[in-house]
């Protein structure tokens, strides 16, 4: 299946951008350079360190798809095996996941210029973090879990959008590829170690009470959209995106 939807998309991009100027390769000032990348990469960090609302996004995504990384490769795996029916369960599960998340894109997409992002995302993010760790912890049950799955991947659905358009809207054209390196290779090199520490908890104090503890921390997480001043930005990002990338041009 994957390969089918990797043929669809092949034709659908080689034809679907031609003739669009932004689709169009651009010729760089200087050679491509060792030292060049690392300057450009250093722009980007210093980028996502000056803008609050980027800066937020960055560490925010950090620490919960290291969780993330736990829980999918650890925590339920460890949990459909010992508690539910196995890799049956286990697939179920990740399938009622996947089938919500893309639907809550879907609608996003459809209805989300309707609202306010901060609201929407604050509650999203709420709903994907604890429940689905104090639920696992406290029942041996398929249902309850599918459940809470099923409406955690809708709320992901709706985050991934909106982050993706505040990060495209707070981020000026010119330095875009930069920050974007920057922030991707910061969360890929810290996602893997989420699953080692889970599982290093897992062996050591057991299943449940790393369930509640890695809960408790994403608990921490989502609810720096509440606290801190910065994610109220979300609202107004492509006001500010508009004069930083008229400072960027005249730079």
């Amino acid at each position: 299946m994957d390969a089918a939807t990797f043929a669809v998309s092949a034709p659908l991009f080689a034809f679907g951008v031609r003739g669009l100027p932004e689709a169009r390769a651009r010729r760089r000032v200087e050679p491509a350079s060792l030292r060049a990348y690392r300057r450009e990469l250093a722009e980007g960090y210093r980028f996502v360190a000056a803008t609050p609302l980027l800066l937020s996004l960055c560490l925010m995504t950090l620490v919960t798809r290291g969780l993330d990384q736990g829980w999918s490769a650890v925590l339920l795996p460890v949990h459909a095996r010992e508690e539910l029916d196995g890799s049956i369960d286990l697939g179920l599960l990740n399938a009622a996941f996947g089938i919500c998340a893309l639907t809550g894109a879907l609608v996003y997409g459809a209805v989300g210029s309707r609202f306010r992002r901060w609201p929407v995302f604050t509650v999203a993010f709420l709903i994907v973090g604890l429940p689905r760790f104090v639920v696992a912890a406290f029942t041996d049950t398929f249902t309850p879990l599918a459940v809470i799955m099923a409406v955690e991947g809708f709320a992901c659905g709706v985050l991934n959008p909106i982050m993706a358009t505040v990060t495209y809207e707070t981020v000026p054209e010119a330095l875009r590829s930069r920050v974007l390196s920057a922030t991707t290779a910061s969360v890929q090199l810290v996602t893997p170690l989420g699953g080692l520490a889970v599982g290093f908890l897992v062996d050591s104090v057991g299943p449940p009470s790393t369930l509640l503890t890695i809960g408790g921390v994403y608990l921490l997480a989502t609810l720096c959209p509440v606290i801190f001043p910065a994610w109220r930005q979300m609202d107004s990002t492509a006001t500010r995106w508009e004069v930083a990338d008229g400072l960027a041009t005249v730079q």
